[in-house]
């Protein structure tokens, strides 16, 4: 009887205390994308774009061209006593500008992720690793991308 309780009463505080989930793409946004237009890393830039085609609203007040400048590096952390490398540094950056044709407003915000990782004796694997943590930091870049285009979205 007391686990309902505690139930319920947790699922009254969440129903009124106005949460919202934030990853959720709200279909009320005052917020669109009219041209995606990206330079840079090509593989990259293909993964935002094909991720950003939800935001394709012209029917919004507010309907933005979006241009997107993407790089990755990587670089030696560590070396060992011989000198080949025995740890990497991973580097994902995204420089967006938000431009907005018809009140001249622009949103500029840079977007970075990095990982350190160990190198591995079989390359092929160490490609493949590498492969995987780049599809996980492009996911947390669309992340935080989406929580700054409801920042934008609200703020208009």
């Amino acid at each position: 009887m007391i686990k309902n309780i505690k139930y319920f009463l947790i699922f009254l505080f969440l129903y009124g205390c106005g949460y919202a989930p934030i990853y959720k793409v709200d279909q009320k946004l005052n917020f669109g994308l009219d041209t995606i237009v990206y330079s840079g890393e090509k593989k990259i830039g293909r993964q935002i774009e094909k991720n950003l085609e939800k935001y394709r609203n012209n029917e919004a007040s507010n309907v933005f061209d979006a241009v997107f400048i993407t790089s990755k590096r990587q670089e030696i952390a560590s070396k060992d006593k011989k000198g080949d490398p025995s740890s990497f540094k991973l580097i994902i950056e995204l420089k967006l500008n938000l431009e907005n044709k018809t009140n001249n407003k622009n949103f500029e915000k840079k977007f970075m992720r990095e990982t350190t990782f160990e190198s591995m004796d079989n390359k092929f694997e160490l490609d493949q690793y590498i492969s995987n943590v780049e599809k996980n930091m492009i996911f947390k870049i669309l992340q935080d991308m989406n929580i700054f285009f409801n920042m934008v979205g609200n703020d208009l």
